[in-house]
């Protein structure tokens, strides 16, 4: 029931994608060097060394082509690489504490304080340490690199840092890697990033640049704006005991298409019929039904649906240690939390990836 471009020369240890199409906010990604931005990013004095750097390598690598490389000309390209690492390393150290921004999509509705470049390390390889103070804490840190005018440059995955509270987003590129140069215009990519935005995992693994976040700071722990609520008996007329062919074909602000079906497992010798609800294309519920096509089993899978404790309500993507402590809410041998016949199962971030009630057997 439960339902990159790659950039060349990235470390092999590193998890930063570029992105090449697409546009601006909740559309596709546009590439870089198609759009430029109008504000100078925050790392493009340092990147233009690396630019000179990547011309450097990719004229070695013609004249090795060529076989037209002689003793003196090695030590020349030597002598010039070791300046513009000595140049790199100067000027790196410079970048840190600079401020940069920081935002939430409208999604992920958390805010940022003191963005700001933390660490430097420059030679041949690029590695840039970013932090800032979230309002809530966030792991893992989906981040996107945008440039002014809010195109995706690349993005990667970074971390909490518990010890004091910060989010880390680390961007790193080398000269050299994977045996290939990195060529010039993805080092020009990197001159444009002017702000980064921590996006929700379903964002990033979508690829697009959502609204940004007008401020206002989701309270996970005690939620009120579920417009719809799971009791031990369903969500809104997707109840236990209706009739799972007559269920309502939208429900303005749950769902706005329900499918219904029926596949039959030989192996158990029975078939199951099951309908799928979704929301402007995502899949937000799941209803099972028995022998007698009456429903049996609901599970909402996205926000929007809250089940109310007390004075507070729980959706989607609450940490369950916020749950638990409501009163009247108990941990099984097979739930994350259990009130009432209502069930929250929980993802490896321990936080509630479905809501549930009835069963599925």
């Amino acid at each position: 029931m439960k339902k990159t471009f790659l950039a060349m020369g990235l470390l092999a240890l590193c998890s930063v994608s570029f992105v090449s199409c697409g546009g601006g906010n909740g559309s596709k990604t546009q590439d870089a060097s198609e759009t430029v931005a109008d504000d100078k990013g925050v790392l493009a004095d340092l990147v233009d060394v690396y630019v000179d750097m990547a011309k450097l390598e990719l004229d070695l690598e013609e004249k090795y082509a060529k076989n037209d490389i002689s003793g003196d000309g090695f030590q020349k390209y030597q002598a010039k690489l070791q300046e513009y690492e000595k140049k790199a390393k100067e000027l790196g150290a410079t970048y840190e504490g600079k401020p940069i921004k920081f935002e939430s999509s409208e999604g992920l509705g958390i805010t940022f304080a003191d963005g700001m470049i933390a660490k430097v390390n420059a030679g041949r390889a690029l590695q840039v340490n970013f932090r800032a103070k979230p309002s809530a804490e966030v792991n893992p840190v989906y981040a996107y690199f945008l440039d002014a005018n809010n195109n995706l440059v690349l993005k990667t995955v970074g971390n909490y840092r518990k010890s004091d509270g910060t989010v880390d987003v680390t961007l790193r590129m080398a000269v050299k890697g994977m045996r290939k140069t990195t060529s010039v215009e993805s080092w020009k990519k990197i001159a444009t990033i002017t702000k980064i935005m921590v996006v929700t995992k379903d964002e990033y693994n979508a690829g697009v640049v959502p609204a940004a976040a007008n401020g206002a700071t989701k309270k996970v722990e005690a939620q009120s704006a579920s417009k719809f609520v799971m009791t031990d008996k369903g969500v809104d007329k997707i109840t236990l005991g209706a009739d799972i062919n007559k269920l309502p074909k939208s429900v303005e602000g749950l769902y706005d298409k329900v499918v219904v079906k029926s596949e039959y497992n030989a192996m158990e010798d029975e078939t199951t019929t099951t309908a799928t609800f979704t929301l402007k294309g995502k899949e937000v519920m799941t209803a099972m039904a028995d022998e007698a096509n009456k429903v049996c089993y609901v599970t909402v899978q996205a926000p929007g649906v809250g089940v109310k404790i007390g004075n507070a309500t729980f959706e989607v993507g609450v940490p369950v240690k916020d749950v638990l402590k409501a009163s009247g809410v108990k941990k099984d041998d097979t739930y994350a939390a259990v009130y009432g016949k209502v069930q929250f199962e929980a993802d490896v971030n321990n936080k509630v990836c479905n809501i549930s009630v009835g069963s599925a057997w």
